[in-house]
């Protein structure tokens, strides 16, 4: 057989199997959109190198009767985590920070942290706490942090202080438990540690993501800040009424208006937002052990350590640096439903992109999108 014929094989081979993962991710989503259930949503399924699927159903806006699309603009939430332990570990991986240093060689401002002993009908008792606070302690919420500082709680906002002052917040708002001993989700912890970033780099956090991953991965629409003309593309977050009705919401952990770079700050744990086509290079570079379009972006030691469960043996919680982890893959979640994914054995790169405040259908159909990815490659997560 010539070569020609066979590459002609292959190609036909290959319209065919995209077919047939059009069709069945199509076939299982469809009818949420179509009995209103889920406003729109975006499928990614790619290699390092390739995309395999990319499908967008429903809508980005359905009053406007705007469809959903890859290039739609996405919140990221808790998303940013991941990026911001990358973030770290590309100073680690320069010989400018250490895991298990005490955070206070680089934030001396934290050197009197106090832990809670007691809480106790209303009040508390606090001491000073004898553990180091470490990197690794931030980056995998063992830390002992709260989930927000000070300020942060009272406000609601996730976004409401700048890094110089969070720092200074931390250092007056109490460990809920000593580092190491247990697992708390803290966006504080991650904002201590791209605080980290900020000091050793000598330049703003949004700006080392910039430079270090959003330039050479070529995700132009990546940012903290998105522009009135980025938000014409928004994908509008919607949640259920009285009535059982799809109904427009805000996105309560932020502060509007969304391009206000004087009130709004740049938030590591949960701030940042993306179009699906952009935000899978990211991880296609995750996929590929620190490589992307052959330009290596973190070494293959800092993806492994990162994927690595770092709560200990004494924590059930398996999260990494920056992401959740398991036996077959890592990757991270987001407050409205975003999620991506990497089966790090096969190199599998799995995303789902959906706008959604508590909506009753939302878990069940990302199950069944992730059922037909097993279907389709024999991953589970």
């Amino acid at each position: 057989m010539n070569r020609k014929l066979l590459l002609s094989i292959s190609f036909i081979c290959a319209i065919i199997c995209a077919s047939a993962q059009t069709q069945n991710i199509r076939t299982v989503l469809q009818p949420y959109i179509d009995r209103g259930d889920l406003p729109g949503i975006v499928t990614i399924i790619a290699q390092p190198d390739k995309i395999l699927s990319i499908e967008s159903f429903g809508y980005q806006h359905i009053a406007k009767n705007k469809k959903m699309a890859s290039d739609a603009l996405f919140w990221m939430a808790s998303q940013s985590k991941t990026i911001t332990g990358a973030a770290v570990m590309i100073l680690v991986d320069e010989g400018k920070l250490s895991l298990d240093e005490p955070v206070t060689t680089w934030l001396p401002e934290l050197r009197r942290l106090m832990v809670v002993r007691i809480i106790r009908d209303g009040w508390q008792v606090e001491e000073r706490s004898d553990k180091p606070l470490t990197l690794r302690h931030l980056l995998s919420h063992t830390g002992g942090m709260q989930y927000l500082a000070g300020v942060q709680q009272q406000m609601g906002k996730i976004d409401a202080l700048p890094s110089g002052m969070s720092v200074y917040v931390t250092a007056m708002t109490p460990l809920l438990y000593e580092p190491g001993e247990r697992y708390n989700y803290s966006n504080q912890g991650i904002d201590i540690a791209a605080t980290i970033v900020e000091r050793i780099s000598g330049i703003p956090f949004d700006e080392f993501l910039q430079k270090r991953f959003f330039v050479p991965l070529d995700m132009k629409s990546a940012t903290f800040w998105p522009t009135e003309k980025q938000l014409e593309k928004l994908a509008v977050p919607y949640k259920m009424d009285e009535n059982g009705n799809l109904t427009e919401t805000s996105i309560s952990f932020l502060q509007y208006p969304l391009s206000d770079q004087s009130k709004r700050f740049a938030e590591a744990g949960g701030g940042l937002f993306c179009t699906p086509d952009d935000w899978v290079k990211f991880f296609q570079m995750i996929a590929n052990k620190g490589v992307y379009n052959g330009k290596r972006i973190l070494s293959e030691a800092s993806v492994v350590e990162m994927a690595k469960k770092q709560t200990g043996e004494n924590i059930a919680q398996p999260y990494g640096l920056g992401c959740h982890v398991s036996d077959v893959g890592m990757g991270h979640s987001g407050a409205y439903g975003t999620d991506s994914y990497v089966y790090t054995k096969e190199g599998l790169v799995v995303m789902y992109f959906i706008q959604q405040q508590d909506l009753p259908k939302a878990n069940e159909a990302i199950q069944a999108f992730h059922n037909v990815v097993y279907e389709l490659y024999g991953v589970r997560r």
